[in-house]
């Protein structure tokens, strides 16, 4: 009946057994008979899908590799980062971005979303590589790609044409960053028309510089509403959300649940300026998540795109200590994640794809503090420890 049985994992709580039949899981109970099937034990650890990194720059990672990193401002960073893009290859991109895919595969990510640059500087270079990456590893990983306007569209107009292109090559939704331009209001809304057009969701580098001149949340919250996208618009940061007061926080959560605004929090970004304040979101009943954000690059020289670590980072940030706070924090990076992801099959249960990480860990405390690589990878029904764990550097 099976072609694989799990044997005493830990599902939310329980400890039960998962038969699983080709890539789908079959059945989750203690006690599953099933005499002569391939078994594995899992020794009561804690069984997820996977991990969900909601964010990452992959087409820019390992930066540190190619050129030193200078502790200077962001704008000279910016420029930094944009006299290497000038010399990208597809190749080179491709090979750092493969490094950080397989790190984050090591600690048990099962789905990421990555922001790819997409300028007249470095063409469609980066979407090129991590399109070929998204097929080669997707026995192993869902990959989505965000075409992204890094560099605004104002100062390169030729940008518009080419996300376009991006979209039609197969990214799967388009990318703004509300800064970059003058008007950050009409970045908005050429970004917008452009998913509209193509039927995708738009993600926004939002209110990133944490600066109350760059507020453009409540701006892009009643676009969303007014053309219909509420649920598929998502702001990464939200910086300014801190220095607001008490009633104009308010009025900005309220914007959010009313245009159904998904966001996503990159802890790293600590090191330059305040953190939305996460726990007011949950309380508002926004959907979060977490991602690795910068991995190697002038912005983060020492990320290396472990969403468990982003998730530690914010657990000592903004004081999530107590059970239910842990948990919550567990859910941005596993289940919460997926959702705001999309992910249509995210859960150990029967009929979903059996994709399936059993952690050195009895619980989310001890996976998030102890910080070890999982023990097995159950991929589409498929035992893939070893390919995984051959990715471990020598």
């Amino acid at each position: 009946m099976y072609d694989l049985v799990l044997r005493n994992v830990r599902v939310e709580g329980n400890i039960v057994d998962i038969g699983i039949k080709n890539d789908r899981i079959i059945e989750v109970f203690p006690g599953i008979s099933s005499p002569g099937v391939e078994e594995i034990e899992g020794r009561h650890h804690l069984a997820i899908p996977g991990f969900i990194d909601c964010h990452l720059h992959l087409d820019k990672s390992l930066i540190i590799e190619r050129a030193d990193y200078k502790d200077v401002s962001g704008p000279e960073k910016g420029a930094m980062t944009r006299e290497q893009k000038s010399s990208f290859t597809k190749e080179d991109i491709r090979t750092r971005a493969e490094k950080i895919i397989r790190t984050g595969l090591l600690v048990g990510n099962l789905v990421i979303r990555t922001s790819v640059d997409v300028d007249p500087i470095v063409g469609l270079k980066g979407i090129e590589a991590l399109i070929e990456l998204k097929a080669e590893y997707s026995d192993l990983l869902d990959i989505q790609i965000a075409a992204f306007a890094q560099e605004g569209i104002e100062k390169y107009p030729e940008t518009e044409k080419l996300l376009i292109k991006a979209l039609e090559m197969g990214s799967d939704l388009i990318g703004g960053h509300t800064i970059v331009d003058p008007d950050g209001e009409a970045h908005i809304d050429k970004i917008l028309e452009i998913a509209e057009e193509c039927g995708v969701e738009a993600e926004f580098h939002l209110d990133e510089s944490g600066k109350r001149e760059h507020f453009l949340l409540p701006y892009l919250a009643k676009e969303a509403t007014r053309r219909g996208l509420c649920g598929r618009v998502t702001g990464i940061h939200c910086c300014t959300l801190s220095t607001l007061s008490a009633d104009e926080r308010k009025e900005a959560l309220h914007l959010i649940a009313d245009s159904l605004m998904k966001i996503i929090i990159a802890p790293t970004a600590i090191s330059t300026r305040n953190l939305a304040p996460v726990k007011e979101l949950l309380a508002a009943g926004a959907i979060i998540g977490i991602g690795s954000d910068n991995t190697g690059d002038f912005f983060n020289p020492v990320g290396r795109g472990d969403i468990r670590q982003a998730a530690l980072l914010l657990a000592y940030v903004q004081r999530f200590f107590t059970s239910l706070e842990i948990r919550k924090l567990w859910e941005m990076i596993t289940s919460t994640g997926a959702d705001l992801l999309g992910c249509k099959e995210y859960g150990i249960r029967p009929g979903n794809r059996a994709d399936i990480t059993i952690l050195n860990a009895f619980n989310p405390t001890e996976a998030l503090y102890r910080q070890s690589l999982p023990n097995t990878f159950i991929r589409r029904g498929k035992d893939c420890t070893e390919r995984i764990l051959s990715f471990l550097p020598d």
